[in-house]
């Protein structure tokens, strides 16, 4: 568990650069140029389907994360570090500000299906990963936006900058809970006669570490299947690439 966060990193390198070339974020990232009313409207539409795109992509992960916390209650202390309900009304007061409805922009993204994560807790360490890191971007985000001519509300970004300062304790939890879960599981599986309990814990840390290392690919994988969703949700957002062109 040492190495999770490097190897996340390297290993999710591909995927997240694949999300910053796709539509609708590349051209959110590229909203620079003339501010005459056409260039206007296509940005204001292009920044509605990145909002739309993210407030599915928390809604969705929020609900993996409440299901994991039931199962696994030492996550709830990691969970609380997200203030999940803080940034989706912070998404949905940006949609109000920008006229438009949740309901309305979020139909054709309803319709893209989760991924078929490994593990319910890999899926969850997973979205937590992707959710809080695209936090450390935020506040750049939310000052350039503040800065240009283009007046968009920047709720969601300021509420999101105000997340990446749990991202160093977010890390050190992670690494100090998991083998806490991995055990207690083990322990929890344990049945048997007295002398299979000790052949159980003379192989445990064996054990343990076989079980770190595969939930460590898992959260790994399922990681890279996050991002293959925002892709594909925002893709269905159905904004061509040349509006902005």
């Amino acid at each position: 568990m040492q190495n999770l966060f490097s190897d996340l990193k390297a290993k999710t390198y591909n995927k997240h650069d694949e999300l910053e070339q796709s539509t609708p974020f590349a051209l959110f990232h590229n909203m620079v140029g003339c501010n005459d009313s056409e260039a206007h409207e296509a940005h204001r539409g292009n920044y509605l389907n990145v909002l739309c795109v993210m407030r599915e992509f928390h809604q969705r992960c929020t609900l993996v994360i409440n299901d994991a916390t039931e199962k696994y209650p030492t996550l709830q202390a990691l969970a609380n570090q997200f203030e999940t309900q803080a940034v989706i009304t912070a998404l949905d007061n940006d949609l109000a500000e920008l006229n438009s409805f949740s309901a309305q922009c979020t139909s054709e993204l309803q319709s893209v299906d989760l991924p078929n994560f490994q593990t319910l807790l890999s899926a969850t360490i997973s979205a937590m990963y992707v959710w809080l890191g695209s936090s450390m971007g935020a506040n750049i985000i939310s000052r350039r936006l503040e800065k240009s001519d283009y007046g968009f509300p920047t709720h969601y970004y300021q509420s999101m900058a105000k997340q990446a300062k749990a991202w160093p304790e977010f890390k050190q939890e992670v690494v100090r809970l998991l083998p806490l879960i991995i055990e207690g599981a083990d322990v929890a599986s344990q049945a048997g006669s007295q002398v299979d309990r000790q052949v159980d814990r003379q192989v445990e840390s064996r054990v343990e570490s076989q079980n770190s290392e595969t939930l460590s690919v898992a959260i790994i994988n399922d990681a890279n299947l996050w991002f293959d969703h925002l892709i594909l949700l925002g893709k269905s957002t159905n904004l061509p690439p040349q509006t902005l062109s």
